[in-house]
């Protein structure tokens, strides 16, 4: 699992506006500007496909009314709209996303977004790829923890030690119908919404970073003086750096001082960052709302058509979320039916 959990950390730090293409950027000469300036295009694709999809909350319908209040009242109970919210941020940013369900110690069913990072489940290799059982592992800096084991009949919680089970430390029985966990896909291929595009948005990173290179080089000038021999001290004797102090110095038969600055072709770095933002938009799917075109006047027919790559995608995610909405239900149900010895179905 090592190498999925350092996929999904990738992933998180480039949501956090820590892109590693330009973080993990190697400048050579340590005399010269290296900026690195971090885009926030994966927040950005992020928070527009979550919002897209659940700007409104999600409704629940049912004709056993007496089943729907119950159900509405666990849902207040675990703050159901914002763990939802939650779990598509999560499942957008790591192409899936996990919801574990338990009981507090008052004896209420609790459903709560996990750690997609920290969280392994186990399918059996049929068609249904049912879950044979889930781990669940915290560890700190010296790499001890908990390691807690979710199957259909309990709960196992053992101790961790150098990356290590080493003991059962407490067991509790699983009251629910099958293992408590629930997955919500981004996609077939459990693919991040923003993961497509991790090399463009590293180029444009390049590309801003160099920008403002450019125009540091620009502000920081070196200062070409020939012609004439200067003093090679400072006032205190002490030999003069001519690197660190931006003055280069050469005798020849025309005298004359000026600032040896490089040219920026500030025409082709905006093509190629403009092209490198519509691309972004383009195979990521989502709506540029900067763009100048959009909302201009545009028909109803024009404004579908502009959203008509988001609204696939959306559509994708929202058939993988209403099965894990459903297996949700499916569980909280069975437990009322244990609890308050009722008979929904």
């Amino acid at each position: 699992h090592l190498g999925e959990r350092s996929r999904i950390l990738k992933m998180k730090n480039y949501y956090n506006g820590l892109n590693e293409g330009i973080k993990n950027r190697v400048y050579s000469d340590n005399n010269k500007p290296s900026n690195r300036l971090y885009s926030a295009y994966p927040s950005y694709i992020t928070d527009n496909f979550v919002g897209y999809m659940l700007g409104q909350p999600v409704t629940y319908k049912s004709d056993n009314e007496s089943l729907l209040e119950e159900l509405n009242l666990s849902f207040l109970y675990n703050d159901e709209v914002d763990n939802n919210t939650t779990l598509a941020q999560e499942q957008s940013i790591c192409g899936y996303a996990y919801e574990l369900l338990y009981i507090d110690e008052d004896g209420n069913v609790r459903f709560k977004c996990v750690d997609t990072e920290d969280t392994i489940v186990v399918y059996d290799n049929t068609l249904e790829a049912k879950e044979l059982f889930a781990i669940r592992y915290i560890a700190n800096e010296e790499n001890k923890g908990l390691v807690y084991v979710y199957t259909k009949d309990n709960t196992l919680t053992y101790a961790l030690e150098d990356n290590k089970i080493k003991q059962l430390i407490n067991e509790e029985q699983n009251f629910f119908i099958d293992v408590p966990i629930m997955t919500y896909e981004n996609n077939r291929q459990r693919i991040g919404d923003f993961e497509k595009v991790l090399s463009l948005i590293d180029a444009y990173d390049f590309a801003n970073s160099d920008t403002a290179n450019d125009f540091e080089y620009f502000t920081n000038a070196l200062l070409v003086i020939s012609g004439v021999t200067m003093d090679e001290k400072d006032e205190e004797g002490r030999p003069l750096n001519f690197k660190e102090n931006r003055v280069i110095n050469f005798v020849d038969n025309d005298g004359k001082a000026e600032y040896l600055i490089k040219n920026i072709n500030d025409t082709a770095l905006e093509n190629y960052k403009n092209r490198l933002n519509l691309d972004i938009h383009k195979f990521s799917n989502v709506i540029d709302i900067s763009d100048k075109n959009f909302g201009n006047n545009l028909s109803g027919i024009a404004m579908k058509y502009k959203l008509l790559g988001m609204e696939n995608i959306a559509s994708i995610k929202e058939s993988k979320f209403r099965k894990g909405l459903m297996k949700r239900i499916e569980f909280l149900t069975h437990f009322l039916n244990l609890s308050i010895n009722s008979d929904y179905t």
